[in-house]
This record gives structure tokens, sequence and C-alpha cells, in this order.
């Protein structure tokens, strides 16, 4: 069964131009309010998810909201996530079966002209939480609230030009390991802090107003 939300945001001061890269010409708090997308329930008694954006959409993700010229399709190539709007972000996560009160680790691979995020430990009442990277290399941390709740910074824009690329697909990591989220890009750590309780198993991509967005899968793992 799908919702979609579709509330008003505050404007981000961008025009539909704006989906030109622009490196660090972003506003960096990504507004909250998104268009959610809560495909399916899945159980998985392994507690994995793989997706492979192989061509085929098994699992609800694509998306569109003529509205505010915003879609997203599964591709051969990939997960095509578009969003023209001058004044909303988009967001799309599908239920994956993970038990996220147990370990587990995240990953996938991500490119924008702008900025993306990934979505994980969302719910029907909870919009989780997001890890961006933009195409200046610049990664942050927030936690993305909920209707009329403003998302928060947790880890504000961060440059990481070591292990970041810019303008280019970086495979982006996040564990829970024992009580600790542990951020990765490119395979090497780039910050960690104490886990926060997650109210959902739904996990996704976010994008910003004027952004063209791009994955090649996304796998999720439990372990004890």
């Amino acid at each position: 069964m799908k919702f979609v939300k579709i509330l008003t945001l505050a404007a981000f001061g961008l025009s539909v131009a704006s989906c030109i890269e622009r490196d660090n010409n972003y506003n960096s708090n990504p507004n909250n309010n998104p268009n959610n997308n809560y495909p399916r329930n899945y159980a998985d008694s392994s507690f994995s998810y793989n997706e492979e954006f192989n061509g085929r959409d098994n699992n609800l993700w694509t998306y569109t909201d003529v509205a505010d010229s915003a879609y997203a399709s599964v591709t051969d190539s990939g997960y095509q996530y578009v969003d023209y709007s001058a004044v909303k972000s988009a967001m799309t996560t599908v239920y994956t079966g993970v038990n996220v009160a147990d370990n587990f680790t995240i990953t996938t691979r991500i490119k924008s002209n702008n900025m993306i995020g990934l979505i994980f430990g969302a719910s029907a009442t909870s919009n989780g939480y997001a890890f961006y990277i933009d195409t200046a290399g610049n990664y942050s941390i927030y936690q993305e609230g909920t209707g009329s709740t403003a998302s928060t910074a947790m880890v504000p824009s961060t440059q990481d030009t070591l292990y970041a690329l810019k303008k280019n697909w970086n495979t982006l990591v996040v564990q829970q390991n024992n009580g600790s989220w542990i951020f990765s890009i490119n395979g090497t750590q780039v910050t960690s802090m104490s886990a926060r309780a997650l109210s959902g198993n739904a996990f996704g991509f976010k994008i910003l107003p004027g952004t063209i967005g791009y994955a090649s899968y996304l796998k999720i793992q439990g372990y004890n």
C-alpha cells in the first residue's frame, strides 16, 4: 500500500534552473516534509535487503508528483530521481524487514548534480535520518523530523575531499554497531556518533529541490 504526503516547505530560494550543478551554493539545511512513499511491508527472516535497480521496479520505487515536477524511475542503469521543484524536497523509501534494533550495515552508491541523501530508519510517522553528500564532496547528517517539525543538523555540511569524489559516484555506508553509528565514504570512516532509536525499517533516498540524483544499488544487511 502506498501513501504519499505532499506538504508545503519553506522556500530554498532556488529556481528551476538550479538543477545545474552549484557545488557549495545550496541551502545546507534540507527542509523537512518531503514526499514520502512507503510502498510495502517486507518480511525477511535473514534481516537483509538487496535492491539492484536492474531495470525492474519490484518494490514500487517509481514515483511521480506532477504538481511538484518530481519523479523517480528504475532503469537498466539504476535508479533515477528528479525534482525540478524550487521549494520542495522529495523522498522515497521502502520498508525492508530489517530489524533496526539489531546491528546492521547499509551500503549504497549514489551521485547527483546537487545534493542527495541516504535515508534510514524511516516509518509512516517519522522521516528517519539522512546521510547526505553533494557535488563538492561535502557530507552532512540530519534527523529528518516529521510533519511540521524541521529537520535538525546532527553533523553540518563538512568537506572531506580526501575521500569523497566531486561530481561523481560515491559509495556511502552507515553501520549500526553495538550502540554506535559509523559513517563511511568510499571505504573510509568520516564520522561516528551514538546510535539513536529508529522508529521504522524504511530506507531510501532524498533529494533537494532542483536536483537530479542517481543510485546504482541499496543493500542492508543485519548481523548480531
